[in-house]
C-alpha cells in the first residue's frame, strides 16, 4: 500500500467505473431516496419539546443502524466494481442477504459512535436556540469540531468492515471489527488523505448546481473500495505470522 499513491488509486478507480457510471449513480440514488423516506416516515413532527427532541434523536438512532444494511450492499457492489464482477443497482440490496444481523452490528459502531460524540453539541445548540445564547453558540462550535474529529478517526479505525465481511462471511461482526482495526494500523492518513483529495471536487459540485456530486460520490466510493483492494491484497502476501496478526487466517 506504501508504494501506490492516493493519485494511482483514483486511476485504478476511474478505470474501473469506466463505462458504469449510469448504474453506479442510479444506485446511489436509490440508496438516498430509501433513505429519505424511511428517514421522512419515521420523524416525529418538530418542536420545541425537549422529548419530541429526545425521540426524534432515538428513533434516527434505530433508522441509521438498521439503514447499515443498504451499507452492506453498496460495499458489495463497489467491491463488485473493483474486482472487474458484473454489477447492478440491485446489489444495494445484497446486505438483506448476506448476514444482515452482522451488517447492523457493524453499523453500529459507526452510529453509536456518532451519537456519542455528537449529542452533547444537538444538546448545546438545542439550549442556544432557545434562550439565543452567543455564548452557548460558540461553545457548540468548539464541541461540534472536537466531535468532527473523533468521529473522524473512529470512521477510518473501522472503515473496511463492511468489505470484510463479503471476503470474510463466516466471522462474527465483532471480529470483522477487530480486522479492520489491525489492517488499518498504520494506514489510517493514507485512507484520509484519499479522502481529503476530494474535498475540491465537492466544492466544484456544490458551486455547480449539484449535479456533478452524482459522479463525484461514485468517483471517491469507487477509490475506497480499491483501497480495501490493495490493502487486502498486500496483506495477503505477507508473512503467515503477520497474516495471524491481521486475522486473515
Amino acid at each position: 500500500m506504501s508504494t501506490i499513491s492516493t493519485a494511482q488509486l483514483k486511476a485504478i478507480a476511474k478505470e474501473r467505473a469506466l463505462d458504469r457510471y449510469g448504474t453506479l449513480i442510479f444506485a446511489n440514488i436509490l440508496i438516498f431516496v430509501i433513505q429519505v423516506i424511511i428517514s421522512g416516515i419515521t420523524t416525529v413532527a418538530s418542536s420545541g419539546s425537549i422529548i419530541i427532541f429526545v425521540i426524534n434523536q432515538l428513533i434516527s438512532l434505530i433508522v441509521s443502524i438498521l439503514l447499515g444494511i443498504l451499507s452492506s450492499g453498496k460495499a458489495y457492489l463497489y467491491m463488485n466494481l473493483v474486482y472487474s464482477q458484473t454489477i447492478s443497482a440491485s446489489d444495494i440490496f445484497f446486505g438483506l442477504k448476506q448476514h444482515p444481523e452482522k451488517a447492523v452490528v457493524i453499523q453500529s459502531v459507526f452510529v453509536i459512535a456518532n451519537f456519542v460524540v455528537t449529542l452533547p453539541s444537538s444538546l448545546i445548540l438545542f439550549f442556544a436556540n432557545q434562550s439565543s445564547s452567543i455564548d452557548l453558540y460558540l461553545t457548540n462550535i468548539i464541541v461540534l469540531i472536537v466531535g468532527i474529529i473523533i468521529n473522524i478517526y473512529i470512521s477510518l479505525v473501522y472503515s473496511q468492515a463492511f468489505f470484510l465481511l463479503h471476503d470474510f462471511p463466516d466471522r462474527s461482526a465483532k471480529d470483522l471489527l477487530a480486522t479492520s482495526r489491525r489492517l488499518m494500523k498504520g494506514k489510517k492518513l493514507k485512507l484520509f488523505l484519499l479522502e481529503l483529495s476530494f474535498v475540491p471536487l465537492y466544492i466544484f459540485g456544490i458551486i455547480t448546481l449539484f449535479v456533478p456530486l452524482l459522479w463525484i460520490s461514485v468517483y471517491r466510493y469507487a477509490s475506497v473500495a480499491v483501497f480495501y483492494q490493495k490493502l487486502i491484497s498486500d496483506a495477503g502476501n505477507t508473512t503467515t505470522s503477520e497474516e495471524d496478526e491481521y486475522g486473515l487466517n
